[in-house]
């Protein structure tokens, strides 16, 4: 609003008006005062001018917007403070505008202050009933953007960068209706496009891939019941080859909660898929050559031991020594291939095959092999647990067999004594091989666990008290030495508690 407007007064026609109007909506000169404070207070900017562009009137937030005054604005064209528009498009919807066909026109164009700076702003034009005064004057409700572009701005940023990311993955990925099982989304490396069916290209199916008479698993089914994402494994045909796919999906979901949709990446494996395979073949081969080994070697052994024992009467003083390295190299190449049969059992296993077994029951048992072997060692086994369950399986009778009888080999006493005894709390079971042989030096009581070691310069190959190493810690346990007293070695297992299932 002009400050020169006087009430009842026709600024057009006034002297100092220049032909320029500040006349209010419908013409009328005289505005009153509930109308000056609506147009004042209005949060968005409020231009009038006329057919020619000419500002005839302003509110106060065009003012704060542009840093211009009163008098500097109504000096003014609408074009002085618009820049950017398309001219060309602009005079068609003016001409329209004016003749009628259209009611209001709506531009997003840009604003010019004072200072030479910009801003965004959404531009409604419409035209006033101008009956009363036959001249044509229209109003412009401008709306500062500023804040809603940096938004865009940093949605189309975000949405970019999503599909640089997704773009870059080395694998498919798509995004799938749940309703319809189409596509929606999709990176270049897949072979599904938007609109496809994922049960069509994929499995050259009719119908999803939990439905009819040969289903496989479909995971969008899966995701949607469950609400969590899950993987599986599934035969995808690609460029008219098939090969195995590991499918991660995971859901998306609306406002509700409700999935909606499911994020599918599809990682080949059909290489090492087929790595598996020739894997598997090869340890079955090499598990049925190491039983023929072993059996072949401990049928040998067990004859050249029984000869060895029949000659035992018949060879003299001066043989002696000979005779008993031959028997003594016997027995432990028959507790190789055990030890050997231990490990391989060891490797083939899995995390399943371990469970709750009966201690008493896979510790009795080395130590009445140990005393029927080793005739002039002592072996006491101080406690009998019978009902106590620990974490392990069928191997932990090796664990027992390996200690007891490296508490004997290793053992220079006359007569080697050997204590076992069984400590209980409410979360584990540690069991103490305690013998009076020469003892470790700390600085190789961790070494002797390792592969191949052979412990105090004695014969054997060293795997024993490695295969106790990773026994125990396939049974999520622990194994340690320390210092016996008098003299001697104390080896501790310590094996979780478990109840039976």
């Amino acid at each position: 609003m002009s400050d020169r407007d006087e009430p009842n007064e026709d600024p057009a026609s006034g002297p100092e008006s220049g032909g320029r109007s500040a006349d209010p909506p419908g013409g009328s000169p005289v505005r009153s005062p509930e109308y000056q404070a609506i147009f004042e207070q209005v949060s968005d900017g409020i231009f009038v001018h006329d057919s020619d562009g000419r500002i005839l009137d302003a509110n106060r937030t065009v003012l704060e917007q542009l840093g211009f005054t009163r008098e500097e604005l109504l000096s003014m064209e609408v074009t002085d403070i618009e820049v950017g528009l398309d001219e060309t498009l602009l005079e068609e919807q003016w001409r329209s505008m004016e003749a009628g066909s259209t009611e209001r026109l709506d531009v997003e164009g840009t604003h010019r202050r004072k200072d030479g700076s910009t801003f965004p702003v959404d531009v409604r034009v419409s035209k006033l009933d101008t009956e009363e005064t036959g001249r044509d004057r229209f109003v412009a409700l401008a709306r500062d953007i500023t804040e809603r572009k940096a938004r865009e701005r940093t949605i189309e940023e975000q949405r970019d960068f999503l599909e640089e990311t997704i773009e870059g993955l080395p694998y498919p990925f798509y995004v799938l209706n749940v309703e319809d099982y189409t596509v929606e989304y999709a990176n270049s490396l897949a072979t599904v496009g938007e609109g496809d069916t994922c049960y069509e290209i994929t499995h050259d199916r009719g119908q999803p891939c939990d439905e009819g008479d040969s289903t496989v698993t479909c995971p969008l089914s899966d995701v949607v019941e469950s609400g969590e994402p899950t993987a599986v494994e599934h035969a995808h045909h690609n460029d008219g080859k098939e090969g195995v796919y590991k499918v991660y999906a995971s859901p998306i979901f609306d406002d509700d909660g409700t999935v909606v949709r499911i994020a599918e990446s599809n990682i080949d494996i059909t290489e090492r898929v087929e790595y598996e395979r020739k894997l598997e073949e090869q340890r079955d081969t090499l598990e049925i050559l190491n039983q023929v080994v072993r059996h072949d070697i401990r049928n040998d052994m067990t004859v050249v031991r029984g000869r060895a024992n029949l000659l035992a009467e018949h060879v003299e003083e001066a043989g002696r020594e000979d005779l008993e390295a031959i028997q003594e190299a016997t027995e432990n190449a028959i507790e190789l291939t055990k030890t050997a049969r231990d490990f391989s059992e060891t490797m083939l296993s899995s995390e399943e095959d371990v469970g709750p077994v009966r201690l008493d029951r896979h510790l009795e048992t080395p130590v009445d092999n140990a005393r029927s072997e080793f005739e002039s060692a002592i072996i006491t086994l101080e406690d009998r647990i019978s009902d106590v369950r620990v974490r392990g399986n069928d191997l932990l009778e090796a664990v027992f067999r390996n200690l007891v009888r490296n508490a004997i080999i290793h053992n220079d006493a006359k007569a080697p004594e050997v204590r076992i005894s069984i400590a209980l709390d409410e979360k584990t079971a540690t069991v103490a091989v305690a013998d009076n042989g020469p003892g470790i030096p700390d600085d190789r009581k961790e070494a002797v666990f390792g592969e191949g070691e052979k412990g105090l310069d004695s014969p054997g190959t060293g795997l024993g008290l490695y295969l106790v190493q990773t026994l125990v810690d396939r049974y999520d346990g622990d194994v340690w030495i320390e210092d016996n007293d008098p003299t001697g070695s104390v080896f501790y297992v310590e094996l979780p508690r478990v109840t039976a299932e």
